[in-house]
Parts: C-alpha cells; structure tokens; sequence
C-alpha cells in the first residue's frame, strides 16, 4: 500500500533540500497550465503580487505561445531575444507593472513553439540569466516547445510547476505534460498546483496524480497549493487589480498568500539551515 503521508514527508524534505543547494541563487520557477491557458496570466499575476507584499523583487518572463500578452500589457515590449540579437538593450525590455513587480517577454509569441538553434539558445540563455539576478524569483509563464521542452537550458534545469484543475481531461494533460518533459530530460520533481478547488479537493486530486506519477515513473511531486472558486477573482481582474490589493480579506486571497509563502526561499532556507545544523 502507498503510504501517502511519508511520501509527502519526503517531499517536503526533497524540496527543502533543492532549495538550500540553489540559495540565494535567484529562484527560477516555470509554470504550465494543463488543459486550459485561459486563467494563466491571472494566476500568474496574483501570484507575482502575493510574493511582491513580502517583500520580494519578483519577475514575470512571458514564454507561452498560448496565454496573453495583453493581460501583462506587454504586447509591444521589445523582447529578451531581441537584446540577444543586439536589437536592443537589457533596460528596455523590463517594464514595471501597475502591481509593482517587473514583466519581460522571452520572445515574439509567434517563435516560442519553435525550437531555437543551439548558437541562439545559448545566447539567449545568458542574456535570461543576467536578467534573473536582478530578481530574486523569477516566473516564467511557460509553454513546451515542439521538441517536448522549455525553450531554456535554465528553465528546464530550474523548478517546473503545473497547474491544474478537478477536471478528468485536466489530470490528464497534467500527467501527459509530465511524461512529455521526463522523456526528453529524464525523471525529475515537479510542483503541483490545483484551481478552483478547495484545499480538501485539491488534496484529493493531489494524492491521486502523484501516487500515479510515483507508480509509473518513479516521480515525485510536491504540493504548492489550492486556489478556490472565488468571485472576488473576476472582480479584482475587471479593476485590473491583483486579488491581495483589490479583497485582502477574500478566501483567494489567503490562498494565494500561502502559496507565495511556499516561493519565499530565503525563510526556507534560514529554517532548513537551522534544523541541518541540530541534526
């Protein structure tokens, strides 16, 4: 019998590790959505914001041939491949956001399902590199490329988180984007996190993927956390406001605060510290 409450030990004790290895390197997260795309970038936006009021610089980094551009009003933002090619500089592809953390945009919309070519990637890769320390998190809105893969020897060497939902054809796509990546990087972890769920029901949804994930591929996944149905969501966004400033109060809102509370490595790695040097 799978013993689920050890295994989620191991986890937790699996990602405390990683983290005190990267610290205080900057903290490079890419987030998937499996199925539907439409709420990515107000994820994405909520999330940057739930980090950003504890204090930590945070970066959003379009990579998505999928989710919009215009939710980060970035649409005719030069682009971090463009300051690869010398079509221009790293300073005008940043653009501060109404919510206070910065957004840039890996490259045209268009290109990001195609995979570069070693010389360019390799370029690239250094420009996004320079760019993250500046930044202590960096959130990548992500998609796989044609060959299975994130467009960035950084990205896919870095945190992989995947949201999904309670819907069958969701834990589906989930379980398929986590094989697409394992068959051409190898086994690795992954970050789970559910939408429009309660944290029970994602607990469930949770359990079932990784059990899965653990029996066929020897994976391990690591729960970050449930964003619940809430309608303060659509509210917030139609006040182009993130949920924590527009309903601090809303049940979205603590959701969201613990999961940011999950990104905050350097508290991670302060505490993890301590508890290495007792044992």
């Amino acid at each position: 019998m799978f013993d689920f409450q050890n295994r989620q030990i191991q986890n937790d004790q699996a990602a405390g590790l990683r983290r005190i290895m990267t610290a205080p390197k900057p903290r490079v997260v890419s987030i998937l959505s499996a199925l539907s795309t439409q709420d990515q970038a107000r994820l994405m936006t909520n999330l940057a914001a739930s980090i950003g009021v504890q204090g930590i610089e945070v970066l959003i980094v379009h990579a998505s041939h999928d989710s919009s551009e215009t939710s980060y009003e970035i649409n005719n933002l030069p682009t971090l491949l463009d300051v690869s090619q010398e079509k221009s500089m790293l300073i005008d592809v940043i653009r501060t956001s109404k919510h206070g953390f910065s957004v840039a945009k890996l490259m045209p919309k268009n290109q990001t399902d195609s995979p570069l070519d070693s010389k360019v990637s390799g370029q690239l890769n250094t420009i996004f590199d320079e760019l993250a320390l500046q930044y202590e998190i960096v959130l990548v809105d992500a998609t796989l490329n044609k060959n299975d893969v994130l467009p960035l020897k950084t990205l896919n060497e870095s945190e992989i988180i995947i949201k999904l939902t309670r819907q069958s054809e969701s834990i589906k796509d989930a379980y398929t984007l986590i094989k697409q990546i394992c068959s051409q990087l190898g086994r690795r972890s992954f970050g789970i996190i559910v939408d429009n769920a309660t944290d029970a029901q994602a607990q469930i949804v949770f359990r079932n993927i990784s059990q899965v994930a653990q029996r066929f591929m020897q994976i391990e996944l690591e729960f970050f956390g449930a964003i619940p149905s809430d309608d303060h969501l659509g509210r917030a966004a139609k006040l182009g406001r993130s949920i924590i400033d527009a309903f601090p109060l809303a049940t979205a809102s603590t959701a969201f605060i613990q999961i940011a509370q999950r990104f905050d490595y350097k508290q991670d790695y302060v505490a993890e510290t301590k508890l290495a040097s007792i044992l």
